[in-house]
């Protein structure tokens, strides 16, 4: 299983650079040759990127949509808790709160694969990043 990060979704909403590769691994996603998990956070923030970029509600509506189609995806719905520790880990790891909740959800969920972009799991013990052309 691998978690996901925001910007694998991001590469392809906004038809970034990376978005061809980003495609590939969330169909595997989607059709369920691969499984993933996301956090209720990272959705939440893929959508206020979104909505930066002008993205009517219509396109944001779609998005969250989709994701019930993604027979492969779960989601982590971050508690309180799990928020409180992500803290701790802005500290420890020198990670901003974005990635610190990614990391408490990786280890809430058993996880040690990341799919993502973001080079500041690079240094993260225990994690390995993965970018999707390669997962």
């Amino acid at each position: 299983m691998y978690f996901v990060d925001a910007n694998i979704f991001l590469e392809v909403l906004l038809e970034q650079k990376e978005a061809r590769h980003c495609e590939i691994f969330l169909t595997k996603v989607m059709n369920g040759e691969e499984e993933a998990v996301i956090t209720d956070f990272l959705i939440d923030a893929i959508v206020l990127v979104l909505e930066t970029h002008g993205k009517d509600p219509d396109d944001i509506a779609t998005f969250i949509s989709s994701l019930s189609a993604y027979k492969g995806l779960s989601v982590y719905f971050l508690s309180i808790a799990d928020r409180l520790f992500a803290t701790g880990h802005m500290k420890k790891l020198r990670l901003d709160f974005d990635d610190a909740t990614t990391y408490q959800g990786i280890k809430r969920m058993n996880v040690s694969a990341v799919v993502s972009f973001d080079g500041d799991f690079d240094d993260v013990e225990g994690i390995t990043r993965i970018e999707p052309g390669k997962a």
